[in-house]
């Protein structure tokens, strides 16, 4: 189950990337000083947010997280 939603924050992760580069794509053309703002702060606030999923996924995988469907008691140690 903590592999399915570390997987749907990641791809949501992935679309905010892709919308960040879209957003700051049209401000490009239009010279458009906040769209590029915009763009900016979804691509690198996105970014950063994908690191922190895949660190935790990281550490969750290491300490078995992912071998069962549900874990009654979770600690980060």
């Amino acid at each position: 189950m903590l592999m399915f939603v570390a997987e749907i924050a990641f791809l949501l992760e992935l679309a905010l990337i892709a919308w960040g580069l879209i957003i700051f794509g049209k401000a490009e053309t239009k010279d458009n000083k906040y769209q590029k703002l915009a763009g900016w702060i979804l691509i690198i606030g996105s970014t950063l947010t994908m690191l922190c999923t895949l660190y935790f996924s990281m550490r969750y995988m290491g300490q078995g997280g992912f071998e069962l469907a549900m874990r009654s008691n979770m600690v980060l140690a």
